[in-house]
């Protein structure tokens, strides 16, 4: 079970304040602070598939949908039992049904997002309705004149007889006759009645209904008679546009309850997707990757950094236990990290299960059906329990409700009582929890719980690395490795006096002495094993490189090779189409001479120079300088090196047919070679 107060303690709390940050409603806000995590693979895997559609919309496809949409389910029931809407409450309808129409339209062009487009399904939006909406309310006090014809004609009606009303009393308000009765040349309203203000000790001399006197009594508010009926008129008016209102109002509200069941299904997909996209989000800020689900029970990170620690100062942590392990004691100095170590743990362990990413380089983790922490103090006033106390009653209920598939955290288990009493303790609480098969993390200084590690099948042990030349932790966490507390080189190391800690020395036992020498001379060992795993590592990459850039070179080397071979060929194939060319042109002229009837010797001149034109031309490439290369008499395979004698040219044997015709690859090229043209050459 998720428990509260395990969540509490490993501050999943603080992960979903992050993650409703993120969301852009209110109803998102509240849906990411609601997130729990899930104990079905399914479930959780869904999760995740929705989390990496809303990242593959985002940052492949760039769309960013708006989700800020009003709560509008109280509203909905509101109308759904008859209730009249207020101009508010009908905008937050139109803009809900607004969010719905560009979400839709946005998402639907996206491709390879099955889960989202399935949402999309659950969207209602009614362009109609969002546009009367709209249309028919200016703002959250205002009817536009035009929501209805009505409410345009009854509002023309009003300002007409508004003019006429002030046109009359203007009369008063200009005509010397009356102006020294008045107190100020102004029109004004009072009880929706427009009246002037006249002077009390004048009040008999307009005739007229006093509808309201200043706070002195010095000024009256009079209707006079003329304008009665017209202010009559115009208060019929108002009531027939309040009554118009009125209708507008209770229709809108009435097609809000025709829809009533599609706009709050509406409304909750827009808040879930929300959601979603806010874990994609978040993800993207903590430049987090998806984890591995494990059905097997493997359970590792890779480089994992905690979330709640500032990212310029985090150490990156690195852990793993097989499906059999059952049991990680997580051992080392203090302040090392050992209590960071476990709280990251759990806390990946139901983000996954949530659907959220994690920041680290990669993740595995199996589906729990619940984590069960003991980490930090606990000790309750109100309660009088110390603090041994009250972890032995919260690990009374937990031992009490673990299960084979459950993740148990316990911090320093067995501290706050007599050593060896808490040490025993220790490991009994161990390996009863190892015989239920739960996962179980633990942390702890005590020597018998090492000694369990090392001895008991199913347990890894791991240790928060500890500088031994500048006596402080590096907060690294080294698997296999078992350490050692190194509290006095801690106490030496924050100043505490050489004497008191060389006194504190000579107390300890033989055998702790012992003891912590071996794992001293292992922690060395490993160190020294580790720095020639990393030398090796080095050099590897080096040779790795050194190869690459010699295949690069030799690349380089073939293309300009080929590109030479390419150019050779070009020119050769010009100087034989020239040569081809003059013969043709010698030969034409010894036929033109060998035709004539009757030959000169000036004729026979020419045709001796021609004829030894041609001697010459053939002399030119038979005596041309050709390096063949060296023969080898081993019989023939494709992928040898042949000499084609026709070409002048080393090739590469493909294929040889049964009559002996070769064929022969010059690098992209392939040629057909007859017999007796080719041979194999060293």
């Amino acid at each position: 079970m998720f428990n509260e107060k395990s969540l509490n303690t490993l501050e999943y709390g603080k992960i979903l304040d992050m993650l409703a940050a993120h969301a852009q409603s209110e109803g998102g806000k509240a849906a990411c602070r609601a997130l729990l995590p899930t104990s079905d693979i399914g479930e959780a895997e869904l999760a995740l598939d929705m989390t990496a559609e809303a990242d593959r919309t985002l940052f492949e496809f760039s769309v960013s949908p708006s989700f800020a949409v009003d709560d509008i389910e109280e509203t909905v029931v509101k109308a759904e039992k008859g209730a009249v809407l207020s101009i508010p409450e009908l905008l937050r309808v139109g803009r809900a049904l607004r969010v719905a129409r560009r979400v839709g339209k946005s998402l639907t062009p996206v491709i390879g997002v099955p889960g989202l487009h399935a949402m999309l399904a659950g969207l209602y939006s009614d362009d109609k309705l969002e546009k009367d909406i709209f249309d028919s309310f200016i703002s959250e006090t205002e009817v536009a004149d035009n929501a209805t014809p009505e409410l345009r004609a009854i509002r023309l009606r009003i300002r007409k007889l508004g003019d006429n009303v002030k046109t009359k009393l203007q009369l008063f308000v200009t005509s010397p006759t009356y102006h020294k009765y008045l107190q100020d040349s102004i029109v004004t309203v009072r009880g929706d009645r427009y009246v002037i203000p006249v002077k009390s000790e004048f009040k008999g001399a307009i005739n007229g209904l006093v509808h309201d006197q200043s706070a002195s009594g010095a000024t009256l508010y009079i209707e006079p008679m003329q304008i009665v009926e017209l202010n009559n008129e115009l208060k019929t008016e108002k009531l027939n546009e309040q009554a118009e209102i009125e209708r507008i109002l209770r229709n809108f509200s009435t097609a809000v309850s025709a829809h009533a069941d599609r706009l709050k299904a509406s409304y909750a997909t827009i808040v879930e997707m929300d959601a979603i996209f806010a874990r994609a989000q978040l993800a993207h800020a903590m430049k987090a990757v998806r984890p591995e689900l494990d059905r097997e029970g493997a359970l590792s990170v890779k480089e994992g950094r905690h979330p709640l620690i500032d990212a310029k100062k985090v150490v990156p942590l690195t852990l793993a236990m097989r499906a059999d392990e059952r049991m990680l004691l997580i051992t080392g100095p203090n302040t090392g990290g050992k209590t960071v170590t476990l709280k990251m743990t759990g806390l990946f362990v139901c983000m996954a299960l949530s659907g959220l990413y994690l920041p680290a380089k990669s993740a595995k983790v199996p589906v729990f059906d619940g984590v069960y922490s003991d980490i930090g103090d606990e000790q309750s006033i109100e309660q009088s329990l110390s603090t041994f106390s009250a972890h032995i009653k919260n690990i009374i209920g937990i031992l009490g409700r673990i299960t084979s598939r459950s993740l148990v955290l316990f911090d320093e288990l067995g501290a706050g009582t007599d050593p060896g009493e808490g040490a025993a303790l220790a490991v009994s609480i161990s390996d009863y929890v190892m015989s239920t098969g739960a996962k179980f993390l633990v942390t702890s200084h005590f020597n018998d719980l090492k000694e369990y590690a090392l001895t008991t099948p199913g347990v890894v042990a791991a240790s928060m690395e500890f500088d031994t030349a500048t006596f402080r932790p590096t907060f690294k966490l080294v698997m296999g490795a078992i350490g050692t507390s190194n509290a006095l080189d801690i106490a030496t190391t924050l100043g505490l006096d050489k004497g008191i800690v060389e006194r504190a020395r000579g107390r300890i036992s033989a055998e702790k002495r012992q003891f912590d020498n071996v794992l001293s001379a292992a922690e060395q060992t490993r160190r020294r094993a580790e720095q020639l795993v990393s030398d090796a590592s080095l050099d590897r990459e080096r040779a790795a490189s050194a190869l690459r850039e010699a295949e690069n070179e030799k690349r380089i080397i073939a293309e300009k090779r080929e590109k030479l071979d390419e150019s050779i060929r070009r020119e050769t194939k010009r100087l034989i189409e020239d040569s081809v060319e003059e013969a043709d042109e010698i030969i034409d002229k010894l036929k033109e001479l060998a035709a004539k009837e009757v030959v000169e010797d000036k004729d026979v001149f020419e045709a001796r120079s021609l004829r030894k034109k041609l001697v010459n031309m053939s002399a030119k490439y038979d005596t041309e300088s050709i390096v063949e290369d060296e023969p080898d008499d081993s019989p023939l395979r494709p992928g040898d090196n042949v000499w084609v004698k026709s070409l002048s040219k080393r090739g590469t044997l493909k294929a040889v047919s049964a009559r002996g015709e070769a064929e022969v690859v010059f690098g992209k090229l392939t040629v057909k070679v007859k017999p007796g043209d080719y041979y194999k050459v060293k």
